[in-house]
């Protein structure tokens, strides 16, 4: 019988113990409640260069994982300086178009979080493989006929990848040293191989730079 009564208070003891050293406690002794874990938000914010989130330390690294590659797109960019035959010009006008403009790597989240994922350094998927951002340059010679206007456009292709988010601490927060996103972020890399070039001409008193005119 006193056995048994000693199990049962040892068992008892042990788990007060547990409980007291796996949750934390107020001045008065009571349970504190806490979130069992950070949101999409906090995480992505802790990832280098984001604004940093303020229950979690800065996290070492973030690595897109879970990686499906989503068909190709392509984004288009003016290079250079509109050229104009407006001003009630009756005869074409013999133009130099083109110039110089960067393209870079682009991130989009499905979620709303609160901040522009663009500054996030995130490995992972083609930024391993490819660079993140590419350099296009061209200019040529072009003849805008009376009441029209032209720029010159760079179509440079985009490789798109969707995946999730590995968050790597090198602490423990709330519990793991890694923690992953349920959101899923959106990544497009300029593939510097493949860039189209044409002009695009509009009607004068419209917005040159405007490719949907």
């Amino acid at each position: 019988m006193f056995a048994s009564r000693l199990i049962v208070f040892l068992a008892l003891t042990s788990s007060t113990f547990a409980l007291s050293v796996r949750y934390p406690h107020d001045a008065n002794g009571s349970l504190v409640v806490r979130d069992s874990s950070p949101n999409d938000s906090d995480l992505l914010s802790s990832c280098p260069g984001g604004p940093g989130a303020s229950n979690l330390k800065r996290a070492d690294r973030c690595t897109l994982i879970n990686i499906v590659d989503n068909p190709n797109s392509r984004t288009f960019e003016v290079l250079g300086d509109p050229q104009l035959n407006c001003g009630g010009a009756t005869d074409p006008v013999t133009v130099e178009l083109g110039g110089e403009t960067t393209v870079g790597q682009t991130t989009s989240v499905n979620a709303n979080v609160g901040f522009e994922v663009g500054g996030l350094s995130i490995g992972g998927g083609a930024s391993e493989e490819e660079s993140t951002s590419t350099t296009v340059s061209k200019k040529i010679t072009y003849t805008i006929p009376p009441g029209r206007q032209a720029v010159y456009v760079a179509g440079t292709a985009q490789r798109s990848q969707t995946g999730n988010v590995q968050v790597n601490y090198g602490s423990r927060q709330f519990g793991h040293f890694i923690w992953f996103t349920g959101a899923t972020i959106t990544r497009l890399t300029p593939i510097a191989s493949d860039v189209v070039f044409d002009v695009h001409e509009s009607a004068c008193g419209t917005d040159p730079r405007n490719l949907n005119n």
